[in-house]
C-alpha cells in the first residue's frame, strides 16, 4: 500500500500530464504578503522574487517555478508589474492557433500599462503574424497575486527560448540604443563563442560608412536577413511605431546556406504614435554619421527627405533613408507588405482583437486595474478606440500606396 501511495503521489506531481487551454484560465501566482507589497509598491527596480520562490496556480493545479522576475523598463514605475517566468518544468498549453499542444518553460507576462484600451499589442502582433514575423505563441489572460487580480496581461512565449530550442538558433541578441548588445543568449550547441557573434553583429554597423548602393546592400545582407528587416520597418511605418530602436531581437538562422541574423519585433507598446522617438531625444540617436538632432518632423525631412520610414533614429535605418539604392529595395518590400495587409487582413486582425479582449471588459475587477495604467479604460473607450484605429490603418494603408506610386523608382 505504501509503494502504491508513493507511486500515485509521484504521478500527481507530473505537471506535463495536464493540458491547459490557457485563454480560459487565470495565472495566479502565490507569493508572501511582503513580496506582494513590494511588487506593487516598488518603482524603477528590476529584481527576482525568491526566498521563497512563488508558485503558480493554474487550471486547478499547482506548478513549481524556478525563477520569477519583475521585468520591463519604464513599466517598472507602475503598480502593475510585468513578469518573466521560468517554470521548474515545462507546462503543456493548448496552442489555439496551431490547434496542438506545446510545452512552455519560459514566458513573459506583459502588463501593457502604456497600451491604451489594450488593443495595441494585439494589433501589432496580428500584423507581424500576417507577414510571418511573429512565430511565438501569445494570448491575453488575467494575472493574479494571491487570488487578487492584477488585471489584463499579454502572455508571450519567451523568444530567446523559442529561437534556440525550436529554431536551432546559435545566438540571439536584443539590440539597444547606439546598436549596443542589450541582452544576448548563446546555444550550448553553438560552434562559435559569444565574441564571434557579437563581432558579426557589430560589422553591420561598422560597414555603414564604408559602402553604398549595391555594395552596401550585399554587405549588410551577408550578416542579416535584410528582407526581414525591411518587412519589420514596413509594419513599423504602417502602425506608426514610435519607439523601436531597442525593441528588436536578432537571432541566427540559415539563409542561402549561410548563417545570418533573422529579425523579430519586440515590446510593441508605443504604436499609433504622433511622432518618432528621435524627435526631442538626441541622446537616443545613432552617432556613426556624426551628431544628429531633430526637434520636429521638419528637421527630419530637411535631413533625409519625405521618406516612408517612420523613424531614422537607428544608424541602419538612417542609412536606408539616405542611400537611394537601399531605399528603393526597402520600398519594394514595403509594397509587398502593404499589398499583403489588405483591408480584409486589417478587418481580420481587429475582429480577432475584439473577440479575444472584449470578454475581459465584462469583468469589472480586471478593468478597474487600468486605474494604475497611463490611461484608465472602459468598454466604451475600448470599442471606440478599436473602431477608430481600424479605420486609421485602412486610411494609412491607402496613403502609403499612393506615396509608393510616387516614390518608387524615382
Amino acid at each position: 500500500m505504501l509503494i502504491i501511495s508513493l507511486f500515485l503521489t509521484g504521478c500527481a506531481k507530473e505537471d506535463n500530464d495536464i493540458i491547459i487551454k490557457p485563454e480560459k484560465e487565470v495565472f495566479d501566482f502565490i507569493v508572501t504578503d511582503s513580496q506582494r507589497d513590494k511588487i506593487n509598491s516598488s518603482r524603477g527596480e528590476q529584481y527576482e522574487i525568491s526566498d521563497p520562490v512563488p508558485e503558480l496556480h493554474l487550471a486547478g493545479n499547482i506548478y513549481a517555478i524556478d525563477r520569477f522576475e519583475i521585468r520591463g523598463d519604464n513599466t517598472l514605475n507602475f503598480t502593475r508589474k510585468g513578469f518573466s517566468v521560468n517554470m521548474d518544468r515545462k507546462i503543456i498549453l493548448f496552442n489555439t492557433e496551431e490547434k496542438t499542444e506545446k510545452k512552455y518553460e519560459e514566458f513573459k507576462l506583459l502588463a501593457m500599462v502604456y497600451d491604451y484600451t489594450y488593443i495595441e499589442n494585439s494589433t501589432a502582433v496580428g500584423l507581424f503574424k500576417e507577414i510571418g514575423l511573429w512565430p511565438v505563441y501569445s494570448f491575453f489572460t488575467e494575472v493574479k497575486l494571491n487570488n487578487h487580480t492584477q488585471g489584463l496581461y499579454h502572455f508571450i512565449e519567451d523568444p530567446f527560448e523559442y529561437f534556440i530550442e525550436q529554431k536551432n538558433a546559435s545566438f540571439i541578441i536584443r539590440r539597444g540604443y547606439e546598436h549596443v548588445v542589450k541582452k544576448y543568449s548563446i546555444s550550448p550547441d553553438s560552434q562559435y563563442d559569444t565574441a564571434e557573434y557579437i563581432a558579426r553583429f557589430k560589422k553591420i554597423y561598422s560597414n555603414l560608412t564604408r559602402y553604398s548602393g549595391q555594395q552596401m546592400y550585399d554587405t549588410v545582407s551577408a550578416y542579416m536577413d535584410l528582407e526581414q528587416y525591411f518587412a519589420k520597418l514596413s509594419i513599423d511605418m504602417l502602425i506608426k511605431n514610435g519607439d523601436y530602436t531597442d525593441e528588436v531581437i536578432f537571432y541566427t538562422k540559415i539563409k542561402d546556406n549561410k548563417e545570418v541574423f533573422g529579425v523579430f519585433p519586440w515590446d510593441l507598446d508605443d504604436i499609433f504614435a504622433d511622432q518618432p522617438h528621435e524627435i526631442g531625444n538626441s541622446w537616443a540617436v545613432g552617432a556613426i554619421f556624426g551628431p544628429r538632432e531633430y526637434s520636429s518632423m521638419d528637421d527630419i525631412i530637411a535631413d533625409v527627405g519625405s521618406k516612408l520610414l517612420f523613424s531614422i533614429e537607428d544608424d541602419l535605418d538612417y542609412k536606408i533613408a539616405k542611400d537611394s539604392f537601399l531605399y528603393q529595395q526597402y520600398l519594394t518590400t514595403l509594397r509587398s507588405v502593404i499589398e499583403k495587409i489588405d483591408l480584409t487582413a486589417i478587418d481580420k486582425i481587429f475582429d480577432y482583437t475584439y473577440e479575444h479582449i472584449d470578454p475581459f471588459y465584462a469583468n469589472d475587477s480586471i478593468i478597474a486595474q487600468s486605474r494604475y495604467d497611463v490611461d484608465k479604460t472602459s468598454h466604451d473607450l475600448f470599442v471606440t478606440n478599436l473602431n477608430g484605429k481600424r479605420q486609421m490603418l485602412k486610411d494609412r494603408r491607402s496613403w502609403i500606396l499612393q506615396e509608393l506610386n510616387i516614390q518608387q523608382n524615382q
